[in-house]
């Protein structure tokens, strides 16, 4: 089995809590409904490209423990048809879990355990080089920051990276600007992209972030809105999908940027197109929106359905 892309990062055991509201302090809001799910940036987007280009067709680079979390998230990998020879098990050390609370605009709050996720060392990178370099397309989620240098340092040049820090990396401003000569694709929201470059607003920061890297492609997704492709030499944009005119809704945002992630990746294998890859990416990002589950991200069949189903909706 040789996989087209890899997708490296998080790994963990949802628990979806369904309220009414996120609390306040010292708040209590009862929980209409609990979800216990797989989750984890980096091993939503490996599902996603699999549904995707299809099976074996992308490998999940990540850490588990040894527990009986770790042995179901190989079992759905497996089931998913998710390439598992680069998956690592780590003993005395508990399988990353995340508790996410969602109300019912489909907001979500995040609190993770990182477990397994931050074991990942630069020995790790050397044993998964040859995976890397042979690679259509590689994705780095959210792994610890000397592992993500160090897998940089093999796939540059190689082959294409798309880089999506979590939220605890982007702490780390000075690494995460560091890094950025070494990859192709860096995506944030618009949020993320205003904090690390401590402006005002989004175009100002992506004028800023291409003007010190000028071979850097920014992708920034605006919600609701869209998103976004800037580079020295052009600026895509792409609306977005008003959900409204299939007489659908948003009722679960967790995993919608990772659909939006892994269908860019696949549409870049699938066509080396970016206006293409960027405009279905908009239309999983929304549909995963309309899922209740993390992993709701479409099959190819059901994407382009949806997309034609959607300019139907507009003629």
């Amino acid at each position: 089995m040789k996989p087209n892309v890899a997708s490296i990062g998080a790994i963990n055991w949802d628990i979806s809590l369904y309220v009414p509201k996120i609390a306040g302090p010292g708040e209590e809001v009862v929980v209409k409904r609990i979800e216990r799910i797989p989750g984890g940036k980096a091993a939503n987007v490996a599902v996603a490209v699999a549904r995707l280009l299809g099976r074996w067709k992308c490998a999940i680079v990540g850490g588990v423990g040894d527990d009986e979390i770790g042995r179901a998230h190989k079992e759905i990998f497996e089931k998913e048809g998710v390439v598992t020879d680069y998956l690592f098990v780590f003993k005395n050390v508990q399988s990353g879990q995340a508790y996410i609370l969602i109300d019912e605009r489909g907001e979500n709050q995040i609190n993770t355990y990182f477990g397994a996720n931050a074991e990942l060392k630069e020995e790790h990178a050397e044993m998964v080089r040859e995976l890397i370099e042979n690679l259509e397309f590689l994705v780095i989620m959210d792994p610890p920051i000397p592992f993500t240098r160090k897998i940089m340092e093999y796939a540059r040049d190689k082959v294409p990276i798309l880089w999506a820090p979590g939220v605890r990396t982007l702490r780390d401003k000075e690494a995460v600007i560091s890094l950025l000569s070494h990859i192709d694709y860096f995506v944030l929201n618009e949020h993320e992209l205003v904090n690390l470059l401590n402006v005002s607003n989004t175009s100002l920061a992506s004028q800023k972030l291409i003007g010190r890297f000028p071979k850097l492609k920014l992708i920034v997704t605006l919600g609701e809105r869209g998103s976004m492709l800037a580079s020295k030499d052009k600026e895509i944009a792409k609306e977005g999908i008003k959900l409204d005119k299939l007489g659908l809704k948003a009722v679960n945002t967790v995993g919608c940027g990772d659909a939006f992630i892994g269908a860019f990746a696949s549409y870049m294998v699938l066509t080396s197109d970016e206006v293409k890859a960027l405009e279905m990416a908009n239309y999983a990002g929304a549909y995963k929106a309309t899922k209740y589950e993390t992993r709701g991200s479409p099959s190819r069949k059901e994407l382009e359905l949806f997309k034609k189903s959607y300019i139907k909706a507009l003629a």
